[in-house]
């Protein structure tokens, strides 16, 4: 397969008969387009009463790529589940699992809540929505946490209200959940966590997003440091304007990375997580930064960077190579200088979320 056939821009609706990776069949489900599940013959009702979606963990930026880049990670997600009231009219939120004393259960301050209150107004539909998000992922900690809840309530209202977005909708409408999160809505996470695999964000005016299979060995090493770091805050040490060498650098690095990728070059691609925009500013809201990135390249990883606003750091590693424990341990020793505590998953690019359960009326 030639590298100009790798790649598909996403515009088809959830029941096409686009192809999708077989290495997503999880937990007995038949995989559809997208990973969304369908039943056959099934004839359509105007609501369905249950729903259930999950959605994975992310990575945003991978260097160089700020805003524009994402991977999701297969072995970390959130789940969430809706209930359809009829004749209702709020939205009510639950949440349990990780941090999530941390997550706020105001519709309009909760990610998922802003999504549902965005596409319940868009189905004209007259019903309530009563969700429950389960943290799979730690709040604040730069893996897409806030994300994945906005993704798998944007997977499971769009099911449960039997709207059929196409896929670039979908991931608008799960944007607009990152407001509470971030300030602003932003789809560098919410692409992957819908979609899977490598995305990339071409175009905000009309939106257009690219998703790319990353080479078979690529493999990340993410260390999260005990620490929070709210992206709002991480977004509010960073510059309004940048000098034109800082976005010349970026913009070459970003371009090598995917060069990396549609030509299999591991090495090229972790040569290019170097960013110029957005880390040097974070720099000094992780302790042991500078020491975590040092450690973990002389350990053999290919390439390190700031997972998207942090404070967890991803490093790159090329599994033939098989050094991934030793990076992770060189990664952990490196915050433990500086007297952090962190916690270490590997993980591989994953599949997008899915619809895992649902109820007819």
């Amino acid at each position: 397969m030639g590298a100009g056939n790798k790649f598909r821009r996403v515009a088809a609706n959830f029941g096409d008969n686009s192809p999708v990776n077989s290495n997503c069949a999880k937990d007995g489900l038949k995989l559809y387009p997208l990973l969304i599940q369908k039943q056959k013959n099934f004839e359509k009702k105007s609501v369905l009463s249950h729903v259930e979606a999950i959605a994975p963990a992310s990575s945003a930026n991978l260097g160089a790529g700020f805003d524009v880049f994402g991977v999701a990670l297969d072995g970390l997600f959130d789940k969430v589940s809706v209930d359809v009231i009829k004749g209702g009219k709020d939205i009510k939120i639950s949440v349990e699992g990780k941090s999530s004393e941390l997550i706020p259960t105001e519709p309009n301050k909760n990610t998922a809540g802003i999504v549902a209150k965005a596409l319940l107004k868009h189905s004209n539909k007259n019903c309530g929505l009563a969700i429950n998000i389960e943290k799979g992922i730690r709040a604040g900690s730069g893996l897409g946490s806030s994300a994945a809840s906005a993704a798998a309530a944007a997977i499971a209202i769009n099911e449960a209200l039997q709207l059929n977005l196409p896929s670039r909708e979908l991931i608008k409408f799960a944007a607009l959940g990152e407001v509470a999160a971030a300030g602003v809505p932003h789809a560098d996470n919410v692409s992957p966590a819908i979609l899977g695999f490598f995305t990339l964000i071409a175009s905000h005016n009309p939106f257009d997003v690219v998703q790319l299979p990353m080479p078979k060995n690529v493999k990340f090493v993410i260390v999260t440091p005990e620490i929070i770091l709210e992206t709002s805050l991480a977004r509010s040490v960073l510059p309004k304007k940048v000098n034109l060498s800082d976005a010349v650098s970026n913009i070459a690095h970003a371009s090598a990375f995917v060069t990396g990728i549609m030509t299999n070059n591991i090495a090229l691609m972790g040569k290019s997580m170097n960013d110029s925009l957005a880390e040097p500013y974070r720099a000094n809201l992780i302790p042991g930064l500078a020491e975590v990135k040092k450690n973990a390249m002389e350990a053999g990883a290919e390439g390190i960077a700031i997972s998207g606003s942090g404070p967890s750091i991803l490093a790159l590693v090329d599994s033939s190579k098989k050094v991934e424990d030793k990076v992770m341990k060189a990664m952990k020793e490196g915050f433990e200088k500086y007297g952090v505590k962190s916690e270490a998953i590997i993980a591989k690019p994953g599949c997008g979320g899915k619809v895992v359960r649902r109820e007819e009326m």
